[in-house]
């Protein structure tokens, strides 16, 4: 309990120290180059530093908690035990990001399984567990458990349409990367 708190609070402080780098330096070096400029001491150059300083801001919260296409991925791909392929895959097309997992079935091509939408992006990956019969799948991000998703092997008609079997995974996220 006493490490879990520590934890948390190392985080917190981490938190803190990067919204103080982000936001809070770049604002008061423009507020006091601002004043300088008033009190006519110069100041411009002061005025340029925060103006680069928070369009870098500006770029990295936007990178972090609004990804653009440049962050869709493939968070995990491999074998199922009955010899099917699968990929977990990260689009934003949700807000802001969708995580799906598509397992490639003979003669129909890649499945769909709902994983999640409305989700922040998974900056550690996530893995994929079958259960022994892969009638389920356990979605993993990072180490932590996150979804238990009943796997099937045949295309619902309401469901997204699969990708042609001969597609490899990164057909599939260069499918989600062009939209």
């Amino acid at each position: 309990m006493a490490l879990e708190l520590g934890i948390s609070l190392a985080i917190l402080a981490i938190w803190a120290l990067v919204g103080f780098v982000l936001v809070v330096a770049p604002i008061w070096l423009l507020v006091a180059g601002l004043r300088s400029v008033r009190a006519k001491r110069g100041g411009r150059i002061r005025i340029a530093i925060s103006a680069i300083w928070l369009l870098f801001s500006a770029f990295a919260i936007d990178s972090y908690f609004f990804p653009g296409p440049w962050n869709v991925k493939i968070l995990d791909q491999g074998t199922a035990p009955d010899g099917r392929s699968y990929v977990l895959l990260q689009t934003t097309r949700g807000e802001p990001c969708e995580i799906h997992l598509y397992i490639r079935s003979e003669g129909v091509g890649w499945v769909f399984h709902y994983v999640d939408h409305e989700v922040f992006p998974w900056r550690f990956g996530g893995h994929v567990e079958f259960s022994p019969d892969t009638t389920t799948a356990k979605i993993f991000r990072g180490d932590e458990e996150y979804k238990i998703v009943a796997v099937r092997s045949t295309v619902e008609p309401d469901v997204n349409e699969p990708f042609p079997p001969s597609e490899t995974a990164e057909d599939v996220l260069r499918h989600f990367s062009s939209r």
